[in-house]
């Protein structure tokens, strides 16, 4: 994987202050910038990995990762490892992934009535297709 042309990183440091002031986040969405803000960087902390061979004596100063689910430098191995563990499921047909949210007052009814309620989103979906 290649490292990408601009970092997420860079991109909270130096807007974090305006986004903050104009939108006023939530609590746990400014953890989750402050996570990916400092992650792999000394603000978290590291280790030394040294090579054990005596002729190589090899150091590398490694930062501790933030390991927040949010965070694409932390979970971007976990995703294309996921992708490649589906890629076995799939059948050769085309696919398409969909997201969506609901009002926070369906979340009982996903609990107890999961499959009757996302049937009916699908056959509206469906519809509008």
């Amino acid at each position: 994987m290649s490292k990408p042309t601009f970092e997420l990183a860079e991109i909270v440091k130096d807007y974090r202050i305006s986004f903050e002031q104009k939108h006023h986040p939530l609590k746990q969405h400014l953890r989750v910038l402050s996570a990916v803000e400092h992650c792999r960087t000394a603000y978290l902390g590291g280790h030394i990995d040294k090579c054990d061979n005596t002729q190589c004596n090899h150091i590398r100063i490694s930062h501790n990762s933030c390991r927040n689910r949010h965070c694409p430098k932390c979970q971007g191995t976990n995703r294309e490892k996921w992708i490649e563990a589906r890629q076995q499921d799939m059948l050769p047909v085309s696919y398409f992934h969909v997201v969506f949210t609901i009002p926070h007052e369906l979340n009982i009814y996903c609990i107890k009535y999961p499959k009757e309620l996302y049937n009916r989103y699908l056959r509206q979906a469906r519809k509008r297709w």
